[in-house]
């Protein structure tokens, strides 16, 4: 346990910088950044982030925020507030809002909010499509993933198992998962692995290629930790592990992106449920990645220095879950 304690004491530290930082974007009506102008970015994983951190009077007021500018009678989040950014990766924002505010225990806003996400689930697939209106779009395992953890945390062990089921699906189609993941299914065609060269990164995880989308093998590795706390059936993180794998071949300047962060949530909840040493070392290994990242106002920009207020407040949000998720995964041994 002293690997873990000191770590998780680390990263637990890192996450009140965070916080620090991410508080002081707060507006006085409650607002994180300027939705006006770059729409849900800075705000839409700020809901969980307050709530994980024990800043309940800043997380509600932006919950009313929320209620009040951006949740509508059916339970989307939209309007000129949201902005367009994730019209085609629709149910996650939603689900990151879900999540927040089922953390706070803010029902007027997580069961609406749960009634809608239900609505974009493939009735066939399990996954949920990317798209609100296009009822035959694509779908992913980063949205699929996301929804799941909010059906989860509001007790739809049964969507839950769903969204298992079309991750296994996922997973039984792949040809070579020993150097490509890929991560995009089609409905009525399956896994999508002819595309546009140009195209690669937002369809698979090559291991001989940077820049990958590493957080679709991490969050899929993270819910399916979950499933298996729900469900007692370990068939779920056993798939957990299966898509982790790839994720100790790729290059090792996935440690250098801030993309290593969803790899190292699912590696801490799968060591947290299973208790192999490996995925210790991984989550360890993502987490110092992390905190190296972490620049001298408590926040994190994105990959590469690429940053604005409202990027800044995402990834600063994004990973003070992360760090919280992952102490809790790391606690459970």
């Amino acid at each position: 346990m002293v690997t873990e304690t000191s770590f998780v004491s680390r990263i637990v530290a890192s996450r009140g910088a965070g916080a620090r930082y991410l508080a002081a974007q707060q507006r006085s009506d409650g607002a994180i950044g300027e939705p006006e102008r770059a729409g849900l970015g800075p705000y839409y994983k700020s809901l969980w982030a307050l709530a994980c951190a024990g800043m309940s009077a800043e997380a509600n007021h932006l919950g009313n925020w929320i209620a009040a500018s951006v949740l509508t009678p059916e339970g989307d989040f939209a309007g000129p507030m949201r902005g367009a950014e994730h019209d085609s990766n629709y149910p996650y924002p939603n689900a990151w809002m879900i999540c927040g505010s089922q953390k706070l225990g803010r029902h007027d806003i997580a069961y609406p909010g749960m009634r809608f996400l239900l609505g974009l689930q493939h009735p066939d697939t399990g996954g949920f499509r990317v798209q609100r209106d296009k009822l035959d779009a694509t779908q992913d395992v980063l949205n699929a993933s996301q929804a799941g953890n909010a059906c989860l945390n509001g007790g739809r062990v049964d969507v839950a198992l769903r969204v298992g089921a079309f991750l296994q699906t996922m997973w039984d189609a792949q040809p070579h998962p020993e150097r490509e993941l890929f991560f995009v299914y089609e409905p009525g065609i399956g896994l999508r692995t002819e595309f546009p060269a140009e195209r690669q990164r937002q369809h698979s995880i090559r291991t001989d290629t940077p820049r990958q989308a590493y957080y679709q093998m991490g969050i899929a590795a993270a819910f399916l930790a979950r499933l298996t706390m729900a469900t007692g059936d370990a068939r779920w993180v056993d798939l957990g592990k299966q898509y982790l794998d790839i994720g100790y071949d790729v290059l090792d300047e996935m440690y250098e992106t801030a993309q290593v962060g969803k790899v190292g949530w699912g590696a801490a909840l799968v060591y947290g449920v299973a208790g192999e040493e490996r995925h210790l070392r991984l989550a360890v290994r993502a987490g110092e990645a992390m905190m190296a990242q972490q620049t001298d106002t408590g926040g994190w920009d994105n990959t590469g220095g690429y940053v604005n207020d409202a990027i800044r407040a995402e990834i600063t949000a994004e990973f003070m879950v992360l760090f919280d998720e992952m102490a809790g995964g790391l606690s459970m041994r």
